[in-house]
């Protein structure tokens, strides 16, 4: 109701009661209420003194102390967390309670202060528990084994997965993945071969699961050398290969072991949406040009070839863009009048305009519009805003909750009118303000 200030007050004198010592106990309803308050009001610290009080007047209660535990979450105290998870561990001896202390210490190692001592005590609580309880839910186990990497005991990651824990991962592709990375980690790359090699023969299009097989192929580290949690949430975009410690002969035989093997998965993928064996192939030649062997000719054929099978889906050029690199600037613009003339010949609506809409994405990517003059730059904004209109009859029969085919041709449109009214004198802004409003307004 906009009332802030009575909320607060409210709250503020039903915790005074709280600290009372007449007042009767009160129940865990009405102080999640308060805690909601203070939390909209942006006062954390009094509901987490209600909930701290509360713990300490009755000290076994469970519903008070995961309630405190969430306030600590929100303030990001791990410490205080990890303390509070303990207690209800002991309280009740569920697995969730002891996940909640290990997790809350890992944040602690990540994105604290903690030593990475702690782990060895994470790791502790988790062997004493499996002691006594061993473990039911699958997502205990990924925390288990998170955490002995986190240590580099990759070995003893490698022992519990293939022991009677291991079946807690019921999808057996999920467990064959984090086998072949901790084989890799641990540099045993023929086996770690063998298991990503299961994993495309059954997900063909498991892309990451193709990059850690031609890695561990070549025995290339650079897959495995980020030993921080950083480095695994976000890993680098482009990542560059070590290949140098391959002799010619072992370098030409370990690819074309890898050539065959991504030929048999093309053959064997009936699926047209299938994209990674394709990639693989681009990526095949990727690793023969860093190492010295690389093939212009074969690089642009699996450009356009992609293009025709895959140029209609809007991860086209995401899927390309490391690839690219490998072209000179008289190749790039070769390649995308090779693809704009295949375009044209295109039958399928749709796919028509997925193409047109990469290659598009293709010019800015390469800045070809920043070189046009303004009028080309009007032009292309006008061609994208017609394409758009002619091909609306395609989202016809689309949920009104889809998006409509084409529509990021809109807000390029807009990017490149930006750059018209950037390069336009301020008198001339005025006259493009006004026609843009009788545009849009038409």
């Amino acid at each position: 109701m906009g009332k802030p200030d009575e909320a607060l007050s409210i709250c503020l004198n039903a915790r005074e009661k709280l600290y009372s010592d007449e007042a009767a106990p009160i129940d865990d309803l009405t102080l999640s209420t308060i805690q909601i308050v203070f939390q909209r009001l942006d006062r954390l610290d009094l509901a987490t003194s209600c909930y701290e009080y509360c713990c300490g007047k009755f000290p076994n209660n469970l519903e008070l102390m995961m309630g405190l535990f969430n306030c600590y979450v929100r303030e990001y105290s791990f410490v205080k967390q990890q303390q509070t998870a303990i207690k209800m561990y002991k309280v009740v001896g569920e697995e969730r309670f002891l996940l909640w202390a290990v997790c809350s210490i890992q944040l602690q190692v990540s994105c604290g202060d903690g030593g990475e001592k702690l782990l060895g005590l994470a790791e502790g609580l988790l062997k004493k528990h499996v002691a006594s309880h061993s473990l039911h839910e699958p997502e205990a186990l990924l925390v288990y084994i998170s955490i002995l990497e986190q240590q580099a005991k990759y070995a003893a990651a490698i022992e519990i997965l293939s022991g009677k824990l291991g079946s807690l991962i019921a999808i057996e592709v999920d467990r064959l993945r984090m086998q072949g990375r901790l084989l890799a980690r641990v540099c045993d790359y023929a086996a770690a071969v063998e298991i990503f090699q299961k994993v495309l023969e059954s997900c063909p299009d498991d892309w990451e699961c193709f990059l850690n097989y031609l890695g561990c192929l070549l025995e290339d580290d650079s897959s495995w050398c980020g030993g921080t949690i950083k480095d695994q949430i976000y890993p680098p975009k482009f990542m560059d290969c070590k290949l140098s410690h391959l002799t010619n002969e072992v370098f030409d035989s370990r690819i074309l072991k890898a050539s065959c093997f991504v030929q048999k998965l093309r053959e064997e993928a009936n699926n047209g949406s299938i994209r990674c064996p394709y990639l693989a192939t681009l990526e095949i030649e990727r690793r023969k040009h860093l190492f010295g062997k690389g093939d212009d000719v074969k690089i642009r054929e699996g450009l356009s070839d992609y293009f025709c099978r895959f140029g209609h889906l809007p991860c086209f050029t995401s899927d390309i863009e490391m690839f690219l690199k490998l072209l000179t600037d008289d190749e790039r613009v070769e390649f995308l009048e090779k693809i704009t003339r295949s375009c044209d010949s295109s039958s399928v609506p749709i796919k028509a305009l997925g193409q047109s809409i990469s290659i598009f994405k293709l010019q800015e990517l390469f800045g070809a519009m920043f070189k046009l003059p303004i009028g080309e730059l009007e032009e292309t904004a006008l061609q994208m805003t017609k394409l758009y209109c002619t091909n609306l009859p395609l989202s016809r029969d689309l949920d009104p909750q889809e998006n409509m085919h084409g529509e990021e041709l809109l807000s390029m449109a807009c990017n490149v009118l930006v750059q018209v009214f950037d390069r336009f004198s301020y008198k001339s802004r005025c006259f493009l303000k006004v026609y843009l409003f009788f545009t849009m307004t038409s």
